[in-house]
């Protein structure tokens, strides 16, 4: 049965109103050997420009935790990446909570160095987790990140699919036309706390 496609923005500001579950200093931590795996640039010229151009930082490529460290300053290339168009990316939430949205940052076409940002995701949907040997998890939600947005988008979830999770899924469907990688700068989750 496929899923109905979910599509409910709500103001950039609302994500900075609400408490992100997934953020590593509340607690948030990633589920690394349920995620996809990072990218690597295949040839030395490749890493190169990947890592030293892009990757500035001296503590090396972004690795999975880079998605919920809560970085605000959106830099071009400082983003965790895994191969192709479709990967996913398990995050233990910092306290068991009802999900009402979700967060997704990726730098705007203004500050792309190409004006483009075809390895920003596309379609993805979210899955709620009650443990890990959970083997895909309870749908939450299908929504899609709008290319010609701001570079903070919130999505709200169906009311029906407020229910408590421990653990949140996201899964990346496609990207917006880059056919080695996708680039995840932060994932948020909001939502309420289980009482």
């Amino acid at each position: 049965m496929k899923k109905e496609q979910q599509r409910v923005d709500t103001p950039p500001a609302a994500a900075h109103n609400m408490s992100d579950y997934a953020l590593e200093s509340n607690g948030g931590s990633v589920m690394q050997k349920h995620s996809s795996k990072t990218y690597r640039a295949p040839s030395p010229y490749q890493s190169y420009l990947f890592y030293n151009i892009f990757w500035t930082d001296l503590r090396g490529p972004p690795s999975h935790r880079t998605v919920i460290q809560g970085n605000t300053d959106l830099r071009p290339g400082y983003c965790w990446a895994f191969a192709g168009g479709r990967g996913h990316l398990v995050v233990s939430l910092s306290h068991p909570v009802s999900v009402t949205h979700v967060t997704l940052d990726h730098i705007s076409k203004t500050v792309s160095p190409t004006g483009q940002i075809s390895e920003a995701p596309k379609n993805f949907a979210v899955f709620g987790m009650s443990s890990l040997d959970e083997a895909e998890g309870t749908w939450l939600g299908s929504f899609q990140y709008n290319q010609d947005g701001g570079a903070i988008q919130t999505f709200q979830l169906p009311e029906s699919a407020k229910r408590v999770f421990k653990f949140v899924k996201l899964v990346v469907e496609s990207n917006w036309g880059h056919e080695v990688y996708t680039c995840l700068y932060r994932f948020r989750v909001h939502g309420t706390l289980s009482q």
